[in-house]
């Protein structure tokens, strides 16, 4: 039980606790009312025992406030674990973990060195810091051949712990002592009442913030390297708040999320400079305010689920003014941007469309407009390669039935971070697919992922438990989207129809109605299927029909989009003109030239 734990299980019975601690105190309007911390007579000092804030006291005549952890400290004279200790035995707190038997380390000897000057002082002179800061932190100066280190000592309750050397003119070049105990650096400069503590990247970052007054630690081994969190775990049991000054790096913000999680949701908060790490900010011109203000707006870890209102508000002007377009999803394109439609994270569409009908090419072209904006995608097809699907992409890609190689090659280099294929031909189980995807969402930022079909899946189209089936697969579907942020695509086939010549509904899905009950978005691809070397077809009329079927979270609930088709580069189009669109910028020849 941490500090700021225990702390909430004190305000709880925050009478009790006056009463212990200050005994001649008198009761006085949901208020205790008493002499001082040093235990004079007089009523400069309350302590609040009901309601939102019980347990906050301030002593009005010295200045002294905090929680009741902080009061017990004042009282008695102890430090704050001290206190924490106390306090559990008052309380009959019993920590529930084991203790396990500590590793043993090696205590470095004394290293030999020399008080920082001329090279490793004007070094972290020119790294903003002052004389003063250089000499809190015993930093020292080494000198081996023509290389100078700056050496900084790991001091922890008046002992050496560890010592760190840093090649002043080369970064790389550092090193800890061998078989010293991982942990945090500057703790000896740490108030030991102190509730609130910095945790930062590197020793630089550490004495930025204390310089600039903030109680502050450094790791001892980077972003990644957590061995000193089981040393010193107990140390931070007495913050009830502990900033996290990482890096603003990928390493850095993995590293940081990784103390949070471990050392508490509640008490931890990320801080965000307008900086690479804190002594860049420092010599950016930042001062003591500056770095305040930055821990003012510091941010906890919520969970993933807990987000405020003001999160959406963005989106929320999205919806009112399609417009805008800050945090706008990506639409719904073929050879323009339809603005009736957005595909929103966490959701499941289902597509559908009688065989022959382009729906599994219309999904395809639907794809490339996502890709356009920037998505990334993986497909899984049952029923064709990998290589048949990229022709297809290909035609589509470029406008071309036949493209030249260059330009395939182009396309193939564009498609490289956008464009993935589960490669399977042949049936794949559902929990595999979404195995797969989560592994492309974490490593890669896949976003969109496609099913196509569900009948091509090991979920049973029919026969007993079918219908079952069907549901918790769908299920699966819509929980695997919604948990981290994707789009799925579904491919479902309808039931025969005896009449084709006018498209399926949402209702004339295969199988069970759960598949389209679950789904949050239902479209349906229908086409005419025309005899092109008929004379008499008119030109201007549509081949086929998009029509959105179902949307749960769109204000448009039913939409039909009248297409064309050009069939030389297997597009649909809005206009009569059928005048197919290039996804891929290429300024060589495009076309494959017959000899």
């Amino acid at each position: 039980m941490n500090a700021k734990e225990l702390s909430q299980r004190m305000a709880g019975e925050a009478a009790a606790i006056a009463q212990y601690l200050l005994p001649g105190g008198k009761r006085k309007a949901g208020e205790w009312a008493a002499g001082s911390t040093s235990g004079e007579e007089g009523q400069s000092l309350s302590v609040r025992l009901t309601g939102a804030k019980a347990g906050v006291w301030a002593d009005f005549a010295s200045g002294e406030k905090g929680d009741l952890l902080d009061l017990w400290a004042a009282v008695r004279g102890c430090s704050i674990s001290e206190a924490i200790s106390e306090a559990k035995d008052y309380l009959g707190v019993r920590d529930s973990m084991p203790e396990r038997e500590k590793k043993t380390f090696k205590r470095p000897a004394k290293p030999q060195c020399q008080s920082a000057k001329a090279g490793a002082l004007e070094w972290l002179k020119g790294r903003g810091l002052t004389p003063e800061t250089i000499a809190a932190f015993r930093i020292a100066e080494q000198t081996r051949g023509d290389k100078t280190y700056a050496v900084f000592p790991y001091l922890r309750d008046g002992e050496l712990v560890n010592v760190k050397y840093r090649n002043i003119a080369e970064k790389k070049d550092m090193r800890q002592e061998g078989g010293a105990e991982p942990c945090l650096f500057g703790w000896h400069l740490i108030d030991p009442k102190a509730r609130t503590v910095a945790i930062t990247e590197g020793e630089i970052d550490a004495m930025t913030l204390h310089q600039c007054g903030v109680p502050a630690l450094s790791v001892n081994a980077g972003a990644g390297n957590h061995q000193w969190m089981e040393n010193d775990w107990e140390r931070l049991d007495r913050f009830s708040e502990i900033l996290i000054f990482f890096d603003s790096d990928e390493a850095g913000k993995a590293g940081a999320q990784e103390i949070v999680r471990r050392l508490g949701l509640e008490r931890c908060k990320l801080v965000t400079l307008p900086a690479k790490d804190a002594n860049d900010f420092l010599l950016q011109g930042a001062d003591a305010s500056d770095f305040w203000e930055a821990t003012r707006t510091a941010k906890t870890l919520d969970p993933e689920e807990l987000r405020q209102a003001s999160d959406f508000i963005n989106k929320v002007k999205s919806m009112f003014y399609p417009a805008h377009t800050d945090e706008r999803d990506p639409v719904l394109r073929l050879d323009k941007e339809l603005d009736w439609f957005e595909f929103r994270p966490g959701e499941l569409s289902v597509w559908t469309g009688y065989n022959g009908h382009g729906k599994s090419l219309m999904l395809s072209q639907v794809l490339l407009g996502l890709m356009a904006q920037g998505e990334r995608v993986t497909v899984f097809s049952g029923e064709m390669t990998p290589e048949r699907q990229l022709k297809r992409v290909v035609k589509q890609a470029t406008g071309l039935d036949r493209p030249t190689m260059k330009y395939i090659d182009a396309v193939g280099e564009w498609v490289t971070d956008k464009l993935w294929f589960f490669n399977v031909v042949g049936s794949a189980s559902i929990d595999r697919l979404l195995q797969v995807f989560l592994y492309a969402n974490k490593r890669y930022g896949m976003r969109h992922f496609v099913i196509d079909s569900l009948m091509m899946t090991d979920v049973p189209e029919d026969g007993p438990g079918s219908m079952t089936a069907q549901k918790e697969a769908v299920r699966k579907l819509c929980d695997f989207a919604r948990r981290n942020g994707c789009h799925l695509h579904l491919v479902a086939h309808p039931r025969k129809g005896a009449d084709e010549t006018k498209g399926p509904g949402k209702l004339d899905v295969a199988g069970s109605s759960k598949i389209t009950d679950g789904a949050d978005n239902v479209f349906t691809v229908w086409s005419a299927r025309r005899d092109e070397n008929d004379p008499d077809i008119d030109p201007d009329k549509p081949d086929a029909r998009l029509e959105l079927q179902k949307q749960r979270n769109g204000d448009t609930q039913h939409y039909t989009q009248h297409l064309w088709f050009c069939k030389s580069a297997q597009q649909f189009a809005t206009t009569p003109r059928r005048q197919p669109v290039s996804y891929v910028p290429y300024s060589g020849d495009a076309v494959y030239a017959q000899q």
